[in-house]
């Protein structure tokens, strides 16, 4: 199996020399240490595709950082900016789940539906306490927030890179590091390595 695995990959990086030089930076293959690098606007790309179908949820803007995304979101009207990354990605039976590490700022912006009273408490500053406490009673289901992580759950979209009929019958757990250049991926398996990495660079960078 590990054999197997390591042809794969080798595959694999045979296939990321032989891109154009456009595409060239946007993948890269480390086959000693089985894992994969996406570009930060391949993140982007693939994580506003997916997230597009999340209910109550908007991903407003996105800077990457050398250790963090810079995220604002819109919940169910409120406004929020999250310093957070990818640490873990459940891909199965059509879905995903999505772990979001959040070792920076984690704020609730000005937003319609915030009271002044509850706005002076909830500022920046007012600890994670109160923050963790106000998600528990405003997030959607399939979002939750413990103070550290947080965890994005819902369907799979019917096409693209990460579509639902490709994780139908097969499931892929990703861990993932976040890098200046990239995003590592790691994984005890890739089911459709090659095709996963080309519907990657097939989805438009800079699409909203």
């Amino acid at each position: 199996m590990a054999g197997q695995w390591t042809g794969m990959l080798e595959g694999a990086l045979a296939w990321a020399k032989a891109l154009p030089d456009t595409l060239s930076s946007e993948v890269a293959v480390d086959v000693a240490g089985r894992r994969v690098r996406l570009s930060h606007a391949r993140v982007e790309a693939l994580s506003r595709q997916v997230l597009k179908g999340v209910n109550a949820l908007e991903l407003r803007s996105w800077d990457s950082l050398a250790a963090v995304y810079d995220l604002r979101l819109s919940v169910k009207g409120w406004k929020l900016r999250v310093e957070a990354t990818p640490e873990r990605v459940l891909l199965a039976q059509g879905r995903y789940t999505l772990w979001l590490a959040t070792p920076g700022r984690v704020e609730l912006e000005e937003s319609p539906g915030a009271s002044s009273l509850l706005m002076g408490a909830l500022r920046t500053g007012a600890g994670r306490a109160a923050l963790k406490a106000l998600a528990e009673k405003l997030l959607p289901p399939d979002l939750r927030w413990d103070g550290q992580v947080l965890r994005v759950e819902g369907r799979l979209p019917r096409d693209g890179a990460l579509a639902a009929r490709l994780f139908e019958a097969s499931s892929l757990a990703m861990n993932s590091v976040h890098a200046p250049e990239g995003l590592w991926l790691s994984a005890e398996a890739w089911p459709g390595l090659l095709d996963l990495l080309q519907a990657a660079l097939d989805v438009r960078v800079g699409a909203s």
